[in-house]
């Protein structure tokens, strides 16, 4: 079984400890300096070894990390485990700003080691299925995406003004946070981006000094375009997209994928990946996946999760997407 170590035991590495315990194929230990958060985790989690600082743990030892810390703190742990020679998997973003990004990878590289970045939609095969399905040519050349990714954020985090969201040096907000899990599928699905132009603002949510809004456009090395919204106070849970082709659309809306070839209405193909499962459990289902993904990785297996090159395109995006509203211009990337 792989030793494998999460750094953070704050919500996000919670589902990674419930995913890796799942496997069956993970020992598990935890680096978190919150006394509190660290009491609770062992009493949840089956824990090898708990430590409150990562100076105190002997990296070599281990076969896998997962780092589960806030975002501007990713840099300096991921320069950490390449130092160690340790693979690992860092959630996403892959950093708040570009700084020490370049040199993270480049150290990674000369390294030789295995490196992923938690952009969990990947491993969901209603993604894998798109992807597939725009790979083999269905609709055409892919020219034109249209996404809604929008919720009643609070709902889900009532707590989020007390985390990490409501701090954009900690990577909070609707661009660096959740609109990164769609810059990553553009990224994936569309190639190079080579400008971007927004608008952003927190229009509702009290008590953070985070956007909840963003209205978001992309243009891509191959010349198609992209453009993304999203809001964190609607009540409706909408995660919508359209890829419009040459030949034909595919329209995803949360796990439903369909095709459309012609105009009557009537889609010539639909299929929900999700039918019969609870949603809830079906997400915490994917951290599963992943942990699997990331343990295969190690056997050398192929992997789908983004790589640092790729995070660091997405990234470019967000930090592109703030700076275009920040300064009311289209930035080049």
């Amino acid at each position: 079984m792989a030793r494998v170590l999460i750094i953070g035991s704050g919500g996000i590495g919670r589902r990674h400890l419930r995913g890796y315990a799942a496997t069956g194929r993970a020992r598990l230990s935890i680096v978190e300096p919150h006394e509190g958060r660290r009491q609770e985790a062992e009493a949840m989690f089956p824990i090898e070894e708990s430590h409150a600082d990562l100076a105190t743990v002997d990296l070599k030892a281990f076969d896998l990390a997962v780092i589960c810390a806030p975002a501007n703190l990713h840099v300096p742990l991921i320069t950490a485990c390449a130092a160690a020679r340790l693979p690992f998997m860092v959630e996403k973003p892959l950093a708040v700003t570009m700084d020490g990004v370049d040199a993270a990878i480049a150290a990674v590289e000369a390294a030789g080691i295995l490196a992923r970045v938690g952009y969990i939609r990947r491993i969901a095969p209603e993604i894998l299925a798109l992807r597939e399905k725009i790979a083999a040519g269905l609709i055409g050349d892919l020219r034109l995406v249209y996404v809604n990714s929008s919720q009643d954020f609070p709902k889900y985090r009532p707590d989020f003004q007390r985390t990490y969201y409501a701090r954009p040096e900690m990577g909070g907000g609707a661009i660096l946070d959740a609109a990164s899990h769609t810059f990553d599928m553009l990224v994936w699905l569309m190639g190079r981006p080579v400008a971007v132009a927004s608008m952003y603002d927190r229009l509702v949510l009290e008590g953070t000094d985070t956007e909840d809004t963003c209205l978001v456009s992309i243009r891509f090395a191959s010349g198609a375009m992209a453009n993304v919204t999203i809001n964190q106070f609607q009540k409706p849970n909408v995660a919508e997209a359209s890829f419009i082709g040459t030949k034909g659309n595919l329209t995803l809306a949360h796990s439903v994928l369909s095709h459309w070839d012609d105009d009557s209405g009537r889609p010539r193909e639909t299929r929900d990946y999700m039918d019969g499962l609870v949603p809830t459990e079906a997400h915490q289902a994917r951290f599963t996946l992943e942990a699997n993904a990331m343990l295969d990785a190690l056997d050398g297996r192929p992997c789908s999760l983004a790589t640092l090159s790729e995070a660091r395109e997405s990234l470019r995006i967000a930090l592109g997407a703030k700076a275009s509203w920040d300064n009311r211009i289209i930035v080049s990337l």
